[in-house]
C-alpha cells in the first residue's frame, strides 16, 4: 500500500493537489453485512483528500473527485467533508449553526446511536458507523445563506466512464475557510466483475480531480490550459487477501 499526490496549477497562481492511496484493496460485497460469527476482518475504507490555494477574492468552487467505473470494482462513497481549521472569523454564528442543527437531529442521533450498538454482531457496519462520525465532527457545518453541499456525478473521459462526488462551496463560505481549502472523500472498493466480459488486461485507470473557481461571469479550471485538464493519481485496485 502506498499514498501518493499529484498537482495541477493554473496560469492566474491558483493550485489543486489530491492526494490518497494508490494501492487499495477491494472487498467482497457480502463483507459489508459480515456478522460477528463470521471470520473476521478489519475495515477496509480510504479517504482522498484534495487541497486548492487560490489567489485574491474568494470565489464560488466546484472540486470533482471521478473514480474509474470499469476493471473488477466499484467505489462505494461513504462520507465527504470540508475542513476548517477553528475559530473562523464568524465561528461564534458557525457554532451556533452546529448547535442548533445537533439539536434538531438530537432523536436521529439517539436512534443511530441505538442501531449502532445493536450492530456488535456486523463490526463492518459499526466500524463506517464510527468512522462516518469521527468525520462529521472534524466537518464544517452549513451556514445559512452560505451552505456548501455535495452531489453525485459522473463523466466520460477518454472514452470511459467516471464516476465519483462534486463538492459545491459558495464564495462567503470559502472566505470564512480561507485560501487554502481542504475537503476529502471516504470510499470503500467494492469488488464487482463485469456481468457478461472478462475484466479488462488493461491498467486501470486513474483517480481524476479538477476545480472550477467562478466569479460572476469569470471562471478559472484547475488545472489550467495545457496537455492535461486533469490532476491525476494513479490506481491499482487488487482483491483483499482472505485472512489465514
Amino acid at each position: 500500500m502506498a499514498a501518493a499526490w499529484g498537482r495541477g496549477r493554473a496560469e492566474t497562481g491558483e493550485w489543486l493537489e489530491v492526494y490518497g492511496e494508490t494501492e487499495p484493496r477491494s472487498i467482497p460485497l457480502e463483507r459489508i453485512f459480515a456478522t460477528g460469527t463470521d471470520e473476521g476482518h478489519p475495515f477496509t475504507a480510504y479517504l482522498y483528500v484534495w487541497t486548492l490555494g487560490y489567489t485574491g477574492d474568494a470565489r464560488r468552487t466546484e472540486v470533482t473527485l471521478l473514480f474509474p467505473a470499469e476493471d473488477g470494482w466499484r467505489v462505494k462513497d461513504l462520507q465527504a467533508v470540508v475542513y476548517h481549521l477553528p475559530p473562523v472569523q464568524e465561528e461564534r454564528a458557525w457554532r451556533d449553526t452546529l448547535a442548533k442543527d445537533l439539536q434538531v437531529a438530537g432523536p436521529v442521533l439517539e436512534a443511530v446511536g441505538t442501531v449502532t450498538a445493536g450492530l456488535t454482531g456486523f463490526p463492518e457496519l459499526n466500524a463506517v458507523a464510527s468512522a462516518v462520525a469521527h468525520l462529521n465532527a472534524r466537518s464544517a457545518p452549513q451556514i445559512q445563506n452560505d451552505e456548501w453541499y455535495v452531489r453525485r456525478v459522473h463523466d466520460t473521459v477518454d472514452e470511459r466512464l467516471y464516476q465519483g462526488v462534486e463538492w459545491i462551496l459558495p464564495p462567503g463560505f470559502v472566505n470564512q475557510i480561507g485560501t487554502r481549502v481542504t475537503g476529502a472523500l471516504l470510499v470503500q472498493f467494492i469488488g464487482a466483475a463485469p456481468a457478461h466480459t472478462a475484466p479488462p488486461e488493461h491498467p486501470t485507470p486513474p483517480l481524476l480531480a479538477h476545480a472550477v473557481l467562478t466569479h460572476g461571469k469569470d471562471s478559472t479550471r484547475l488545472p489550467g490550459p495545457g496537455a492535461d485538464t486533469y490532476v491525476r493519481l494513479p490506481l491499482r485496485v487488487t482483491p483483499e487477501e482472505p485472512l489465514t
